[in-house]
């Protein structure tokens, strides 16, 4: 069916489920410096433990598009006694990857960038390790090796709730979802923020512990060597399908104080203001 360029009201709404369907890939989690994470937290986000999280991973039947790949910085954070993650940074790559992009900027807030190819999101494996790499505009921004068969640290299990082959978890995650607007002078200017809060679900098909040694890199437009790694704590290959349920507004925080700390996970150097460092 070919598109439309004006659609029935009925047809006229986002789809309301969103599920990252098959997707595999390598979760890790390593302990880092705890003065570093607080100081990217914008208020009222506060840290809850000296980790860091994140993911390689293939999203091979995703509810809302084609087939994608993505990486994902996070970090643990304490909101007004409720634990949970707050993705720092995302990057994308492949067919489905540019609609995944806009949908979750767009509805979430999640910051989300493209990369130019699909390779620059990879997974190789030779026998029971593994190696994903992340790379954009030719810089390599993370570079994780997983040999599967316990963690670095027993106590990882812990920090990913236990997960095994048929069993339902859940979490909860903090967005700063962004409202653009002109200004009395025609200059565009953040109006206002609000923190949402979402509850995600996830279901395991599998969950493959393992040793992780986990390296991050910097480039011009991409800070994520920001976090140091003290000490690598685990990981796992996995298989999980991800559906992300309810979304609320629980805060409406000060754009200009919140801002600075979201800007460059959103946007390149050269869309920012010359001359800032």
């Amino acid at each position: 069916m070919k598109a439309k360029l004006v659609l029935n009201p009925e047809e006229a709404l986002l789809e309301p489920t969103a599920i990252m369907g098959d997707e595999e890939g390598i979760y890790f989690t390593f302990m880092s410096d705890l003065g570093v994470i607080s100081s990217v937290l914008p208020e009222p986000l506060e840290p809850a433990f000296p980790l860091v999280s994140g993911y390689i991973v293939e999203i091979r039947k995703p509810s809302f598009g084609e087939y994608y790949r993505e990486a994902m910085l996070g970090v643990y954070v304490n909101v007004n006694g409720t634990i949970g993650m707050y993705p720092l940074t995302f990057l994308l790559s492949g067919p489905g990857a540019e609609m995944a992009t806009y949908l979750g900027r767009e509805k979430t807030g999640l910051p989300k960038k493209l990369c130019e190819n699909l390779e620059d999101i990879s997974i190789e494996r030779n026998g029971d390790v593994l190696r994903g790499t992340v790379k954009r505009k030719g810089s390599l921004l993370m570079d994780v090796s997983l040999k599967l068969g316990e963690y670095n640290d027993p106590g990882t299990d812990n920090i990913y709730n236990h997960p095994e082959p048929g069993k339902v978890t859940g979490g909860t995650s903090f967005y700063f979802h962004t409202i653009l607007e002109p200004d009395e002078t025609g200059t565009a200017v953040y109006k206002k923020v609000n923190l949402f809060s979402n509850e995600a679900q996830y279901t395991y098909r599998s969950w493959q512990p393992g040793k992780v040694s986990v390296r991050l890199y910097s480039s011009e437009n991409d800070a994520w060597g920001t976090f140091p790694v003290f000490s690598n704590m685990g990981g796992a290959l996995s298989n999980n399908d991800l559906e992300m349920k309810e979304l609320y507004v629980i805060a409406n925080p000060d754009p200009e104080k919140t801002m600075p700390k979201l800007m460059s996970t959103r946007f390149d150097k050269a869309a920012l203001v010359k001359g800032v460092e």
